[in-house]
Parts: structure tokens; sequence; C-alpha cells
């Protein structure tokens, strides 16, 4: 009787990882990818408004300001629509945390085919908070360790023995 060849253990686990990957929901990711998912984060030296066109007439159907420390996730449905000839698609989003790379999308509304939409993020100004004074760098304050004595070019007191 001749010996019966099994697959060996690595092409059942490989197998088994690829159909896992494959049952795995979509996630967003802000540095893009192959899934279909869109994610943009906003940040406080980058805040962002996507805007999305319908190249067919130029006019934005979508605007969201991400508000700061938010990201906007979104992916495009083929079918849906409520329009079998300008809305034939459905737009799914949601706004969540910076980061939540894997929420579910919330909102819906029909749209323009992906084929006609072009993606415009625009950055805003940033929002700089002013300093408080009380955090501000004072040129007349001492420092424990500093001789007021030494120049500028010298090593602080404090930091003289470090190596002895």
């Amino acid at each position: 009787m001749a010996p019966i060849n099994l697959p060996s253990r690595r092409w059942i686990l490989s197998g088994a990882l690829a159909a896992a990957l494959c049952s795995v929901p979509g996630c967003f990711n802000p540095n893009g990818g192959v899934t279909g998912y869109f994610a943009y984060v906003s940040t406080p030296t980058s805040p962002k408004t996507v805007v999305i066109y319908d190249v067919r007439s130029g006019e934005p159907w979508f605007v969201k300001e991400v508000p700061v420390g938010k990201q906007l996730n979104f992916r495009f449905l083929s079918d849906g629509g409520d329009n079998p000839q300008y809305s034939p698609a459905r737009l799914e989003w949601a706004m969540v945390e910076a980061g939540n790379n894997a929420s579910q999308l919330t909102n819906q509304m029909t749209a323009p085919p992906e084929e006609a939409c072009k993606i415009k993020i625009e950055i805003r100004q940033p929002e700089y908070h002013p300093i408080p004074d009380s955090e501000r760098y004072r040129q007349d304050a001492v420092f424990e360790g500093v001789d007021k004595a030494d120049s500028e070019d010298d090593i602080p007191v404090g930091n003289r023995n470090i190596y002895d």
C-alpha cells in the first residue's frame, strides 16, 4: 500500500491564515491601501477639510471639516444609490476619534459613481493656542545648579562633576 501524501503543516497554516484574512472586515488606514476605505486624520498642525467633487459637473457634493483630534473614515459602495444614472452608488462615512481604524460607518448617503468622484483635501490654518505667561521662559529666572557668575559659555555648576 502506497503512503498517502498529506499536505504539509505549513500549507495548512498558510491556507487557514489566508481564509482568516479574507473574512476580516476592512480597516481604515491613513496611509492608503487596497481595501477601498479612506481615512483622513486632522491634527493640530494639519487640520483638514475633505471635499468630494462630482467630476461630471465639477460641483462639490460632500464637504466635511474634520475637527482636530478626529478622523473621517469613509468608503464607496458601487450600488445602493437612488438614481441609476446620476447617483447609483452609496457613500458610508463616520467621524471618529483619531487612530480609530476599525470603526463602524454610521452614516450613509447616495453618491455619484466612485469613478466620477475627485477627493480633494484642504489643509486649514493651524489653530495655535497662546502660551500662558506662567509657561513662558524667563531670562531673569534663577535655576537650581546654575551660578549667576558663570558666563553663558561655561558649563553650569550643577553639571561640572558629571564625568569625574
